[in-house]
């Protein structure tokens, strides 16, 4: 099997390997891919200043994630149903996310169950996502789960209430919901996501010591409610342009939101069209603490199962160690608005 050296040869690879209704199925944004496309359009019409005779030497992309030290500020977005692309999902893919000692996010819509990830990634830094899919008792177990297998974060996803039309994979014939073996428990009832409103929040939060993070977050207004009921962190997030195609990138959302945020010590976290390591220079100077990857890590895992997930990572890391060289950007302090042309 040949190797992939770039994230869009992987895509490549991973393309020709993989039944063509899974691989429109991990493609598809919502309705005609606009949100979806404009995540990438966004992040390049966007160029970064260099600095030059900067003095920089050796770059330690290594930071902290609420007192977990990873390997860089790249991490994997929680992604559903992961046995259709791998016969072991989550716990294959957890593999690979441990051997680069980064954080995995994995959600109650997913194919694995957590304990079943825990139980084959004993050392994985794990993050849980929670969709409100059942009522308040439901979402206290799950939060009560996440604290038994020491996860490092609890992320309530907001902004994927029903199942949106995607014409990809529609035109496919093809529902990821039914494909692949499962040990995780359906949730009980999707449709009280509809009934919750902010006070959620502050009900999980109460719960637990676990930082939580509010998923899915577009706009100023939802970034200050999620941060006044108590939330750890935010993450601008437009579910990869899955959800709903407002044509609002991320990029639009943390410059509106980094204006007009309130706390400006909360922690962010952003994903959405991230193929590059000059992508990621652009995210943290736009404000962003950590970014996240989903496609990408799925087209490693399809193609080559635990190993492609842990090199997808390390060729990230590594062309952001190479732009931050040839950029000039010697710490954090050098990730600021400032370095960016923005059209």
């Amino acid at each position: 099997m040949k190797k992939f050296v770039t994230l869009r040869e992987a895509e490549k690879f991973c393309q020709k390997k993989s039944n063509k209704k899974i691989f429109n199925w991990v493609q598809s944004g919502a309705e005609d891919n606009y949100t979806y496309e404009k995540n990438f359009s966004d992040l390049l019409k966007i160029q970064i200043k260099p600095s030059h005779l900067s003095s920089v030497k050796n770059v330690d992309l290594s930071t902290n994630f609420f007192n977990n030290r990873i390997s860089s500020p790249i991490f994997l977005s929680p992604m559903g149903h992961q046995t259709q692309f791998h016969k072991n999902g989550e716990i294959e893919m957890g593999k690979g996310i441990e051997n680069i000692n980064s954080i995995a996010f994995f959600s109650t819509q997913g194919r694995i169950s957590l304990d079943d990830i825990r139980k084959k990634n004993k050392k994985l830094k794990i993050g849980w996502t929670i969709f409100p899919f059942g009522d308040k008792k439901w979402i206290k177990d799950e939060v009560l789960s996440a604290v038994k297998n020491k996860c490092v974060a609890i992320a309530i996803c907001v902004d994927a209430n029903v199942r949106s039309h995607r014409y990809n994979d529609r035109e496919s014939r093809y529902d990821a919901r039914t494909k692949g073996r499962r040990t995780n428990p359906l949730p009980p009832n999707p449709k009280l996501a509809l009934k919750y409103n902010w006070k959620l929040i502050s009900y999980i939060k109460k719960l637990t010591k676990i930082p939580i993070i509010v998923k899915g977050i577009l706009t100023a207004e939802d970034a200050n409610n999620a941060i006044r009921h108590g939330c750890d962190g935010i993450w601008i997030s437009n579910h990869g342009g899955r959800m709903f195609n407002s044509g609002i990138s991320t990029v639009d959302a943390i410059i509106e939101i980094n204006k007009k945020i309130k706390n400006k010590k909360i922690k962010i976290i952003v994903d959405g069209g991230i193929r590059k390591g000059s992508d990621i220079i652009k995210f943290l100077c736009l404000g962003a603490d950590f970014v996240g990857i989903g496609r990408p890590a799925v087209h490693g895992l399809m193609y080559k199962g635990s190993t492609g997930v842990s090199d997808i990572f390390k060729i990230l890391n590594s062309e952001l160690k190479t732009c931050l060289i040839n950029g000039g950007f010697k710490n954090k302090i050098s990730f600021n608005k400032k370095r960016l042309n923005l059209s």
